[in-house]
C-alpha cells in the first residue's frame, strides 16, 4: 500500500474546513483507499453504495445520518444523487456533529451537478494518479507503467500491463 501523504494532509485540511468534502478521481486511483485512512471500512460511520447491506442502512437516508457524529463516509456517491439534498440538511446543523466525506467515480462536472445544493458546504477534492512523491521518486515506474497504484505496483512490467489492459477494456 503507497502512502499518500499529500493527500492524507490535504483531505484532513478539507475535513476542518468545510461540513462536506467530496473526493472524485477515475475509477482505481485510490480514493477508497485513503478514505479508510479516515474511517476503516466496517465502521457504523462507512457506506458504500455498490454495498446492498450498505444500500439497505441508508433506505431512510435522514435517519441513517442524522445520529452519527465524527466523520462519516459515503462510498460510490455517483450511484446515489438523492442523497445531496440530505447532505445540505445534515450540513447545515447548527453543532456540526459529523462531517461528511464522500467520494465519487463520475466526472467532476457531474458530481458538482448533483452537488448544486451544497453550494458553500462542499469542498471538492480531485485525487489523480499516484506521482513520483508517492512512490519514493521512481519517476521511471510511473512513466512506464502509469499512475493507477494496481499497475504501478505490480510485481513485474507484464503484471502492470496485462491489469492497464484489463481495466482499459472494462471502462
Amino acid at each position: 500500500m503507497v502512502v499518500r501523504v499529500q493527500a492524507e494532509a490535504e483531505l484532513q485540511l478539507a475535513l476542518r474546513r468545510s461540513p462536506v468534502v467530496l473526493i472524485v478521481g477515475a475509477r482505481q486511483v485510490g480514493k477508497t483507499t485513503l478514505a479508510r485512512t479516515i474511517v476503516p471500512r466496517g465502521s457504523v460511520n462507512y457506506f458504500d453504495l455498490e454495498d446492498p447491506v450498505d444500500l439497505a442502512r441508508l433506505s431512510e437516508p435522514m435517519l441513517a445520518l442524522d445520529p452519527l457524529r465524527g466523520i462519516v463516509v459515503i462510498d460510490e456517491v455517483q450511484r446515489h444523487p438523492d442523497l445531496f439534498p440530505v447532505l445540505r440538511v445534515l450540513a447545515d446543523r447548527e453543532d456540526r456533529p459529523a462531517t461528511f466525506l464522500v467520494l465519487g467515480s463520475a466526472s467532476p462536472e457531474a458530481l458538482r451537478q448533483s452537488s448544486e445544493s451544497l453550494a458553500g458546504r462542499i469542498e471538492i477534492l480531485e485525487l489523480p494518479g499516484l506521482g513520483a512523491a508517492d512512490v519514493d521518486g521512481d519517476i521511471d515506474t510511473i512513466w512506464i507503467r502509469g499512475g493507477y497504484p494496481r499497475a504501478a505496483l505490480a510485481a513485474s512490467d507484464a503484471d502492470a500491463t496485462r491489469w492497464l489492459q484489463s481495466y482499459l477494456r472494462n471502462l
